[in-house]
C-alpha cells in the first residue's frame, strides 16, 4: 500500500529505481529537501502536541488537532528514518527496520488522512445540525471518533502486512494487489467525505458571514486550509504514482514520480503547524512577540471575529485550547 499512497517500495521491490539512482544528483538532492522538509515538520508538530497535551480542558476540535498532530509527526519520523537509512546506504542490510518504518509511515498517513476526514466532516455536522450539536452531542464524542480511527488505521496496516507477507515470495504480484486495493479504499472513502464537507463547510460558512460584519472564526480557516494543502499537495502525487505503477514507464520518470510523492506527503503533514500559526497570528500595536501558546490558543478559539468598526467581545464558546 506504501507504493501507492506514500510512494515507497521496499528495497526488494525496486529495482527500477535503484539504477536510476544512479543517474545524477536530482534523487539525492530531493530526498535532501524531503529531509529538510521532515525536520521542520517535526519540530513544528511536536510544539503543537506539546502545547495541547498539557491543557486540562480541550475543546472537542482541539482533541482532533492533537491527534493530527501526533499523526504527523510519527508520519514524518518514519520518513526521515527511511530517507537516513537510504542515504547512509543501509536499506538493505537493515531491511527489517526499513521494512517496519515504512508500514509504521503507512499507518500514519492513513490516521493523518481519517483524522483531517474526521475534523471537516465534524464541523460540517456542526453547520447544518447546529442545535443537535450544541444540545445532544455526546460529551467525548471527538475523543471517541479519534481512537476508533486510529483502531481502524491500525487494523488495516495489519491486515495489508499479514497479507503481503503471506503472497510476497510466491507471488509479487499479489502482494502488489492487496495494497492497490486497500489504497482505492482509504483513498475511495476519505478523500471524497473530506473534499464534500470541506466544499459544503466553505459554501455554508461564505453564506452565513455575507451581509454581516463578522469573519469565519478561526477554525474554519485552518481546516480549509488544511484540507486545501492536502489536496493540493498530497493526493494528486499520490493519484499520479498509483497510476504510474501500473505502466511501463521509464526508470527517470518512476524515480521523478517516486521522489515527488514522498515530497508532496511530507509538505502536507509539515504544512499544518505553519497553518495554525499563521491563522493564529497577529499583529501587536508594541511590536511584541506573542508565546506561541498563545498564538495556537487564537487559532483554535471558536469565538468569530468582528470587524474593525465593531468592539470585540471577550470569552469563548468553548473552554479551553
Amino acid at each position: 500500500m506504501n507504493q501507492t499512497l506514500n510512494g515507497s517500495q521496499t528495497p526488494a521491490s525496486t529495482p527500477k529505481t535503484q539504477e536510476a539512482d544512479e543517474l545524477g544528483a536530482a534523487p539525492l538532492a530531493l530526498s535532501t529537501l524531503v529531509m529538510f522538509v521532515c525536520v521542520c515538520g517535526i519540530a513544528g508538530n511536536s510544539v503543537v502536541a506539546w502545547l495541547l497535551s498539557f491543557r486540562r480542558q480541550r475543546a472537542p476540535f482541539c482533541v482532533y488537532i492533537l491527534h493530527l498532530a501526533v499523526a504527523d509527526l510519527l508520519f514524518l519520523l518514519c520518513m526521515a528514518s527511511m530517507l537516513s537509512l537510504e542515504i547512509a546506504s543501509l536499506a538493505k542490510r537493515c531491511w527489517k527496520a526499513y521494512e517496519v518504518a515504512q508500514r509504521a509511515k503507512y499507518f500514519a498517513y492513513t490516521a493523518s488522512l481519517s483524522l483531517l476526514t474526521a475534523i471537516s466532516a465534524h464541523r460540517c455536522l456542526s453547520i447544518l445540525f447546529p442545535i443537535w450539536y450544541k444540545c445532544h452531542r455526546p460529551q467525548h464524542l471527538s475523543a471517541v471518533v479519534c481512537a476508533l480511527l486510529w483502531a481502524l488505521s491500525l487494523l488495516m496496516n495489519m491486515l495489508a502486512s499479514f497479507f503481503c507477507i503471506k503472497f510476497w515470495h510466491p507471488n509479487e504480484k499479489q502482494c502488489f494487489t492487496v495494497d492497490s486495493v486497500f489504497s482505492c479504499l482509504i483513498l475511495g472513502i476519505f478523500a471524497p467525505v473530506m473534499t464534500l464537507s470541506s466544499v459544503i463547510l466553505f459554501v455554508r460558512v461564505q453564506r452565513s458571514s455575507r451581509g454581516r460584519r463578522r469573519r469565519p472564526t478561526r477554525p474554519y480557516v485552518v481546516i480549509l486550509a488544511s484540507v486545501l494543502v492536502f489536496l493540493l499537495c498530497a493526493l494528486p502525487l499520490g493519484i499520479s504514482w498509483f497510476l504510474l505503477s501500473w505502466m511501463d514507464v521509464q526508470p527517470q520518470v518512476e524515480l521523478l514520480y517516486y521522489r515527488l510523492s514522498r515530497l508532496g506527503s511530507s509538505v502536507s503533514s509539515s504544512a499544518n503547524p505553519v497553518i495554525y500559526f499563521m491563522v493564529g497570528s497577529q499583529r501587536s500595536r508594541r511590536g511584541l512577540r506573542e508565546p506561541l501558546g498563545a498564538v495556537l490558543r487564537r487559532a483554535l478559539q471558536e469565538e468569530p471575529e468582528l470587524e474593525e468598526r465593531e468592539t470585540p467581545s471577550t470569552g469563548t464558546n468553548e473552554p479551553g485550547v
